[in-house]
């Protein structure tokens, strides 16, 4: 029996419409259609809670070659994603903390690579990064939101008492001064959405993959 009568027999066998079970694993009454027409396959996370709600383990779902062929090429993809989020998210943590050779211009040192190294590496990491899932809880988004303007507004204050700051308005133009404070804005953004990273998506450092992920790297 293939992955996708499997995945019908269960839920019939537990009296459960499709939309029933949709519900309950919060997606669409067509992807629960699509996984028991062979359309398409559960996730891993979808797996494990389709393993709880039809109380089958998890050995029983997955025995099916297509399925296992499937998830060995996820398996690699899965981990490749993983390894360069952590990887993205340690030079985002070097990368914060020599912004701040920009930021007061340390050593009158003034690196335009800074800013664009921290842009490149932001979008890496956010296109890579899994578990965005987690602003989805309104507590939890909140919560980041504050923390970025509590940030931007330390910056803000930081940046008006910043000596190099404060001479270079004293000794340009009205257009200079409109770039610079166009620059320095674009910094501390950058800077606040790095700090923002380290505080937050630290859980990314951990060295292996959720126990369900682990289990079924196993069955592979």
């Amino acid at each position: 029996m293939d992955i996708s009568e499997k995945l019908k027999q269960c839920r019939k066998e537990k009296s459960l419409t499709q939309a029933q079970v949709a519900e309950k694993l919060h997606v669409s009454r067509k992807t629960i259609s699509g996984w028991e027409n062979g359309r398409s396959y559960p996730d891993v996370n979808s797996f494990v809670q389709l393993s709880n709600l039809y109380r089958i383990s998890l050995d029983s779902l997955l025995r099916d070659d297509r399925v296992l062929n499937y998830y060995k090429k996820q398996n690699k993809k899965n981990i490749q994603i993983h390894k360069i989020a952590k990887i993205s998210y340690i030079f985002n943590f070097f990368l914060w903390v020599i912004s701040y050779v920009e930021f007061f211009r340390i050593g009158g040192l003034h690196l335009l690579i800074i800013p664009a190294l921290l842009t490149l590496n932001i979008i890496i990491f956010i296109s890579h990064y899994e578990n965005w899932h987690k602003l989805k809880k309104p507590s939890y988004f909140i919560k980041v939101i504050i923390t970025f303007v509590l940030i931007f507004v330390i910056h803000i204050v930081l940046n008006v008492f910043a000596e190099s700051f404060m001479y270079e308005l004293h000794t340009t133009s009205i257009n200079y001064i409109t770039d610079l404070m166009l620059g320095r804005l674009i910094l501390i953004t950058l800077i606040d959405s790095s700090l923002v990273i380290v505080i937050f998506c630290r859980d990314v450092l951990n060295i292996s993959k959720k126990t369900h992920f682990k289990y079924i790297s196993k069955i592979l």
